[in-house]
């Protein structure tokens, strides 16, 4: 049974398939967790430049730290 939060808007399973094996797992889940969060923003009624701006940094601070953000350390940020 599924449980009802799996629908909410920005959940991964709205942005993911089940049973579909990923060609590259991590660019793939970053691009929906971007996606969801996103989404989020336009539901929040943010303006289009305010959330392409964060976008580009948390974008930015992806190539800086070289890792994705799962894997994220207060030591990325010091850098």
């Amino acid at each position: 049974m599924s449980n009802t939060n799996d629908r909410l808007p920005g959940t991964a399973r709205l942005q993911l398939v089940d049973g579909v094996a990923l060609l590259h797992p991590q660019e793939q889940v970053f691009e929906a967790m971007v996606d969801g969060w996103r989404n989020q923003q336009l539901a929040r009624n943010l303006a289009l430049s305010t959330i392409d701006k964060r976008i580009g940094r948390l974008r930015s601070f992806l190539r800086h730290a070289e890792v994705f953000p799962w894997w994220w350390a207060a030591q990325h940020a010091d850098e």
